[in-house]
Order: structure tokens, then C-alpha cells, then sequence
């Protein structure tokens, strides 16, 4: 459950970035730093380059989650004291000074639609199998929200409506903490008189359904109190629960206020810890959220003196703050970071930006950059470059496992469209490639090889043709790893498809964009179109090969990656280091999401258990190939994509 309320509060603090502005001839990034990022976006080559908005549609989702799942999760109605009556809403003086940890303003649907920077991406939404996938995944989650009722369909059918608004409407979501104590959590939503309504009446029904409390009318709303199940509660820096504090051991419950309020233009949900056992308190949503309502503008302002904003949505979060707040225990890491987004568009991209702040200084260490050019072909549908990484391979147990000494410390992706989608490649530079790369070659033949060849098609050999070995005999693909030298320099060279088509170098512009930074940690560059279909190809041959649930052909998530896929250009994402504990990252693109990112979210769309996991690991999953059995007939995805 608790993902779902990260989703929700994951894209929240204020921003404190520039905007990222079009310079043509190239596609501008935001600034990483003192150097500006002019991100030059190559032309297609026989494929198409623009996608939908299915990227945009899953953050909004985790609003209503995350109330839901603080009351739906384990929470009861509060036990009145012995003796005592119904207890009646008694008013509640102001609470103590908090600070918003997490904050996420969404524009909404309705409002979107009359933006003019937002051509494409309307584009994109209004596709049908946009709004099928939508519908699917609004009554996976009502029906996953309303499951711990009585009557989950019933209470399902009064959520689904209220999701829908959480797309098409304006809404704020808030998650605001005071040391030691529970953290306070208001979502604001822009409905009309008969939608608050709504709102009221379905919301109470579900809370009463699920935790069994009755809410009781008050002034423009209702209000109630809430027992949560046993929690653990700690304190946002060290993680311990200060002896001090008023906050109950760990494995007490806890009691919680809920309270819907209509103000103005705006219907406004609370849930705050409660103030004294057996009573039930005002809870003013406005004090709780950090909300005003001006009845001047008739719009929500924030007590926290932010700026107004056009962004489609600006959001951000601490992670570490929000984790204890929302008590979600004890095995998340401990230096979790903050995060900031906005996204908005110019017409033609979307355009995203960020910040992450992390509690320690990063051990990035930016060496130059080590590129092998003579084995990158143009023509390309996508290429990345990463750098820095040597102490995260370096603390993975499945690196150390491997005794090949210290892992690289830059790493290079990049797919050559051809006549086969399977034509990805990477590269690494690694001192003593040679003797590395046999020595990894050796252990996979040894470990790896009874495995496949009882399981799966094919058998790992040594090559005659270079220096290391290929997975032969699996269909359609040729699976490799071996060692180069390029520039004087070892690099440890691998991919799906050993023969190249072409040997045209790339223009020497795209290497340009990685090298000139000196900041840079991440770039990556793709045709999303070209990519989705790869992509889709690739996903299903590998989950073929390792007997795993194929995303179904004839699902919502797969008819709409075919149809975003005619619609999708560049996109252009860097990430760079703009302080010893910051990272900044910038992204130009047509739906706001990478192919690879589609596929993912499709597959997790339709997990069977949504939302959680993924159907490649919850689906039905197919038997393993038959050794010796012919290589199967795949039939192709879809049409491949075609030029905008």
C-alpha cells in the first residue's frame, strides 16, 4: 500500500529551478548548472517521432490513495470511552507550527485542455485507447481501495466517480509534519456544488463501509474519528522516537480525525491525528493543509506565500520526512532524498524538470568521458550515456559475486535500427578487458550454461570469430559479450545482435552533447516511437525465453503503446551534478516518459494484483521452452511506426 501514497506526495516541494525554454535550432534543457543544456534532436530516419499521456494520468491517481489507504489500511472506528455517548465535533484550537514535507498541485484535465502549450499532448490524450486504458486502470484502483469493505463493489462503484474527478479537476495534495508526531495530510479538489456533494455522501459511505466509523454532519461537511492498526512512529532525522514526545510506543494504535469540508469552490479532505482519546475534534482543513481560500480570486492560496503557478504540475517531496511521517516502517533506506518536479509543455514537448537533494554528499567521481566511437553506428534510434556509477556497481552483491576486481565507471547504451528490433548494444571501458571479460565469460559457461541448456532454447560458447562468447541457437537473436580495445582503451562490449548493418560513424553533434558537459551524469536521446516497438519486441522474446507472463496482445496496455507509438518524437533527457549533494535533471518530450518507461508502466498497469507488481511477474506464467524444440513463431508486435 504504501507506494501508492508515495506516488501521490513523491512529486511535491516547491522548485526552485528555471523553466525550460525552446532555442531552435536545438531543443533546450534546462540549465545543469552554469552551462545550459542545448540538446540537438536528431531527425528520424524511415520511422516516426511522437506518444500519449498515460505518464501524466498515473500521478494523479495517488491523491485519493493516499487518504484511502491511511483509513482503508488497517484503521478502525475509535472505541468511545466506558460510559460515554456518541461523541459530538468540539472545537479544536490551532494546531502547533508544522512544515509541509510534501506538496503536489495538479492543474487538471479540464483546465489542461485550454492550455495552448499543450497541443500535443491533447493529442495524445484523446486517443481511444488512451481513455480505455484509463477507464481500466480507475476501476483497478477503486476496486483495489474499496477491497477491505464491506461490499467492495458497491464501495468500489461510489469511488470510481471521484477518481475521475481527481483527473479533470484542479486539486492540491499536502503532507505537512510537526517533530515526533503523525503526520497531517489534506487533499484539496476544485468541484462544482453537485460534485462536492458527491464527494460527501460516497466518501462517508466508503470510510463507514471500511473502518466502520459513522461520520457526523457538521457545517458544510462531516467529521469523524479513525483507529489506526499497530504502527511504528519515528522521528524524521535519527529515525528514533524521541522518549519525550507524546507519540504513543511503537505498536500502539493511533487515533486519527477525517474531516470533509466544502470551502468556496473547493472540497477539502483531512486526516490529522486526533487531539484527546474519545473526543472528536473541529478539524479545520484549512490550518491542516497550509490552504486558504481567497474569496476575492476564489482559488485555494498556499499559507506558505508560494507563487502561483501555470505548470501543468509542480510537485515535490522528502522522501525520509514523508516515510516517517506516514510511519511506513522501518526498511527503507535510511538517507532517502528530497525531490522536486514541474512539468509543463511548449505545444510541441513536454517539458520536465527537477531536483534531487540528498542528505550526504554523492561519491560521484565525473571522469572524462570514455567513449567508443568507432563501435556506435549511425544510423541510431537512441543512444545513453552514463558516468559516476562505480560505487553503486561496487556496493551490489551480484557485482561482487562476479571476483573481477572494481567495476567501470561509465557505461554507454545504444540501439542501430535495422531490419531486426533487437539491435541494442552497450559498452563499459575496463581496465583489463581482456583478462576480465574471460574471466566473467568462464564463470557464466560454467554457471549458467546447465541452466539454459535444460530450460531454454540454445547454450553459451566461446566464439571463434573475438574474444569472449555468444548465446547461440536462440531465436532471433545473437546474445554477446566480449572485449575491445578502442583509443587505447579496454572496453567490455555486449548486445543482442552481433552484426552491425552499417559502419557510418554518428555525427560527431551527438557525442558533442555528452563530452562539452563537464557536469553531466546521465544523457539519453531516443526516437520514443522507433523505441516503444523495440522495445515491445525485446520484452516479449526475453520473457519468452525466461518462462515469465507475456504483456497479453490483446490487452488495453498493449493497444495503446501501438497507437502512442505513431505519435511519439524525441526525447532528451540529462541529469547533471550542480552540487556536492544535488542532482538536477532536465527532459524534452512528447508524452513526458521514455520508451522503456511506457513498456514498464504498461506491464505494471496490467498486473493481475494492481497495484502491485508486474504482470510479467504475476501474470500467468508460460512453461519454459523445451530444449531442442524449434524456435517459435513470434508474430510481430505491431506495424512498425511511421514518420509524423
Amino acid at each position: 500500500m504504501a507506494h501508492l501514497v508515495l506516488v501521490a506526495v513523491a512529486l511535491a516541494l516547491p522548485y526552485h529551478g528555471r523553466a525550460i525554454s525552446p532555442k531552435a535550432p536545438a531543443q533546450s534543457v534546462e540549465s545543469l548548472g552554469e552551462t545550459t543544456f542545448h540538446f540537438h534532436l536528431r531527425q528520424a530516419v524511415h520511422f516516426s517521432k511522437t506518444s500519449p499521456a498515460m505518464g501524466m494520468r498515473s500521478v494523479v491517481f495517488g491523491s485519493l490513495a493516499a487518504f484511502l489507504v491511511a483509513f482503508c489500511g488497517g484503521c478502525s472506528k475509535s472505541a468511545p470511552e466506558k460510559g460515554a455517548t456518541n461523541p459530538q465535533p468540539s472545537t479544536l484550537s490551532p494546531p502547533p507550527i508544522t512544515e509541509v514535507i510534501a506538496r503536489v498541485h495538479w492543474i487538471g484535465m479540464k483546465r489542461l485542455a485550454t492550455e495552448t502549450n499543450a497541443t500535443s499532448f491533447l493529442r495524445m490524450w484523446k486517443l481511444p485507447e488512451t481513455a480505455k486504458l484509463e477507464a481500466q486502470t480507475l476501476d483497478k484502483l477503486a476496486r483495489w481501495l474499496a477491497s477491505r469493505g464491506k461490499e467492495p463493489e458497491i464501495q468500489s462503484a461510489l469511488l470510481r466517480p471521484l477518481l475521475d474527478d481527481l483527473i479533470g479537476e484542479e486539486s492540491y495534495l499536502e503532507l505537512r509534519n510537526t517533530t515526533n508526531l503523525p503526520g497531517m495530510l489534506a487533499l484539496a479538489i476544485r468541484v462544482d456544488a453537485q460534485r462536492a456533494a458527491l464527494w460527501q455522501t460516497n466518501l462517508a459511505a466508503v470510510l463507514g463501509s471500511v473502518t466502520g466509523a459513522r461520520p457526523i454532519p457538521t457545517t458544510n461537511g462531516w467529521a469523524t474519528e479513525i483507529r489506526s492498526v499497530k504502527s511504528e512512529v519515528r522521528g524524521p532525522a535519527s529515525g528514533i522516537q524521541n522518549p519525550a514526545s507524546s507519540m504513543p510506543p511503537p505498536g500502539a494504535s493511533l487515533a486519527y480525525s477525517v474531516q470533509l469540508r466544502r470551502t468556496g469552490d473547493w472540497a477539502i479532505l483531512a486526516l490529522a491525528p486526533s487531539q484527546a482519546s474519545g473526543q472528536l475534534p473541529a478539524l479545520n482543513p484549512q490550518r491542516v493543509s497550509g490552504l486558504r481560500f481567497d474569496p476575492t480570486t476564489r482559488r485555494l492560496e498556499s499559507l506558505l506565500d508560494s507563487p502561483t503557478t501555470n505548470l501543468w504540475l509542480e510537485a515535490g517531496v522528502d522522501l525520509g520526512r514523508a516515510a516517517s511521517a506516514l510511519s511506513l516502517g522501518r526498511n527503507l533506506p535510511e538517507d532517502l532524498p528530497a525531490l522536486s518536479l514541474q512539468v509543463t509543455g511548449n505545444g510541441k514537448d513536454v517539458l520536465t524538470s527537477g531536483r534531487v537533494n540528498f542528505p550526504k554528499p554523492l561519491p560521484l567521481e565525473l571522469e572524462p568521458w570514455n567513449i567508443p566511437t568507432n563501435l556506435v553506428h549511425d544510423p541510431l534510434g537512441s543512444f545513453t550515456a552514463i558516468r559516476g556509477i562505480q560505487p553503486w556497481l561496487a556496493s551490489l552483491k551480484a557485482w561482487n559475486d562476479l571476483h573481477v576486481g572494481a567495476p567501470p565507471n561509465q557505461v554507454l547504451f545504444w540501439a542501430q535500427p535495422a531490419t531486426l528490433p533487437f539491435m541494442t548494444y552497450c559498452a563499459a571501458p575496463l581496465p583489463d578487458a581482456s583478462n576480465r571479460v574471460y574471466a566473467v565469460s568462464e564463470r557464466l559457461l560454467r554457471e549458467c550454461n546447465p541452466w539454459i541448456t535444460n530450460n531454454t532454447f540454445g547454450r553459451l560458447e566461446w566464439s571463434t570469430n573475438y574474444h569472449g562468447l555468444g548465446w547461440l541457437g536462440v531465436p532471433f537473436i545473437i546474445p554477446f559479450l566480449r572485449s575491445t580495445t578502442e583509443g587505447g582503451s579496454g572496453f567490455a562490449f555486449g548486445g543482442l545482435f552481433a552484426y552491425p548493418f552499417t559502419n557510418r560513424p554518428p555525427p560527431d553533434l551527438l557525442f558533442q552533447q555528452v563530452t562539452a558537459r563537464t557536469n553531466l551524469v546521465y544523457y539519453d536521446w531516443e526516437l520514443t516511437g522507433q523505441r516503444v516497438d523495440e522495445w515491445l519486441h525485446i520484452g516479449q522474446l526475453l520473457r519468452l525465453l525466461f518462462g515469465k507472463a507475456h504483456l497479453p496482445p490483446d490487452s488495453a496496455s498493449m493497444a495503446w503503446l501501438n497507437a502512442a507509438k505513431t505519435n511519439l518524437a524525441n526525447c532528451v533527457t540529462g541529469v547533471g551534478e550542480t552540487g556536492p549533494a544535488q542532482l538536477t535533471f532536465s527532459r524534452a518530450s512528447t508524452a513526458g516518459l521514455t520508451a522503456l518507461e511506457m513498456h514498464l508502466l504498461a506491464d505494471w498497469l496490467e498486473s493481475p494484483q494492481f497495484p502491485h507488481g508486474f504482470n510479467t511477474f504475476l501474470g500467468p506464467q508460460r512453461p519454459l521452452p523445451r530444449p531442442g524444440a524449434g524456435p517459435p513463431v513470434l508474430k510481430p508486435a505491431s506495424a512498425p511506426a511511421t514518420n509524423r
